[in-house]
């Protein structure tokens, strides 16, 4: 009987699952312009959501810690330690925003679910984006047996950005336009020229978390950017608009486990782990798939040291959706608990990261 709950259960979850990315599916996913891949709006992905996910090179969707947790999975908010309520505030920088990334943070718990809400000032040497977040969470399915219970969360993400970049504008090569083309000399007949533009985006990641799916192991499962993006490009006098809410280029789906173990008297080791796939739903590209690991030793359950890796990861966003220019990466970071205040650290390549959370 316990296994047949079981079974239900998983069954359910990825049904619900099916059910809110079909329109990927039904809709279809449109060809964007090569040149548009570079859209600014997800660089907003490469600033630190969490210090601790960040930590581990972007892994631990399943892994509850502080505020900011719930960015990362929408259905983490519900598990805060016990805490009614939390406050979150950061500093960072990173190598697309490689001024200023400031977050905030606050979640308000109660008894099976807990709202967020979020915003994130980011500013680089290409622009500044606005990033601002309300989060719902909630209990999917109650405890059975030994297992956890379900816990279900939506992220609605409002995204304002202004940015430019150079591009190569397109050269005339025997009376026909085309890019990055070079006549018979040698010489191109394009230029450089700076492209700005303004983007207004709203944006739904989805999640799911469960604890306990066996002995010291828990798991997750998020659909990040569930409906695509739409933005503008503007050049002067030109102006374009596109509305790709259906760009199977532009979502992801995240699995994800997280294993506990006590080691002796006053240590905990924690490895979490995700696995990140990009272009399910677009036909035209190949599936591409990126591992994500870490491990955290828990000491007497105040101070943490964290490390994570990951592989096959761009460490650039527009790599993601363009042509994935593959790195390794390798990431580190430390907490201290000091009740009822989190203050957690991380570096990595060209970026770092700082968070203060208040528990209540």
């Amino acid at each position: 009987m316990r296994k047949k709950t079981k079974s239900r259960c998983y069954r359910i979850i990825y049904v619900l699952a099916a059910v809110l990315i079909s329109p990927a599916i039904i809709f279809g996913v449109s060809a964007a312009d090569a040149s548009r891949d570079s859209l600014f709006q997800l660089f907003s992905r490469s600033a630190p959501q969490s210090v601790v996910s960040r930590s581990f090179a972007g892994a631990g969707t399943a892994m509850p810690h502080d505020g900011f947790q719930g960015l990362v999975n929408p259905s983490l908010t519900t598990a805060p330690g016990g805490a009614g309520g939390v406050f979150s505030a950061g500093y960072g920088r990173g190598a697309v925003f490689d001024k200023l990334a400031l977050p905030f943070g606050a979640v308000f718990v109660e008894e099976g679910g807990a709202m967020g809400l979020y915003y994130r000032y980011l500013r680089g040497s290409q622009g500044d984006v606005h990033d601002a977040v309300v989060n719902f969470a909630g209990r999917l399915f109650e405890q059975v047996d030994a297992q956890g219970a379900v816990e279900f969360g939506l992220n609605i993400r409002y995204e304002q950005s202004s940015w430019r970049r150079e591009m190569w504008s397109a050269g005339v090569v025997d009376g026909v336009a085309g890019d990055d083309e070079i006549d018979g000399d040698g010489t191109d007949d394009g230029d450089m020229k700076t492209v700005r533009a303004n983007s207004k985006n709203f944006l739904f990641d989805i999640g799911f978390y469960q604890p306990h799916v066996y002995p010291g192991l828990d798991f997750s499962l998020v659909i990040t950017n569930l409906f695509g993006y739409g933005w503008h490009d503007i050049d002067g006098e030109e102006e374009t608009k596109t509305d790709d809410w259906t760009d199977g280029k532009r979502k992801t789906v995240i699995v994800g486990v997280l294993y506990t173990a006590p080691v002796w008297s006053g240590l905990v080791l924690k490895i979490p782990l995700d696995i990140e796939m990009a272009n399910l739903f677009t036909k035209s590209l190949p599936n591409k798939y990126v591992a994500r690991a870490g491990a955290e030793a828990r000491i007497a359950g105040k101070y943490c040291v964290r490390f994570g890796y990951a592989y096959d990861a761009p460490e650039s966003p527009v790599d993601m959706v363009a042509n994935f220019d593959y790195r390794h990466l390798f990431f580190g970071g430390v907490g201290v608990s000091i009740k009822p205040v989190l203050i957690d650290f991380f570096a990595g390549k060209n970026e770092f990261g700082i968070t203060a959370t208040y528990t209540y």
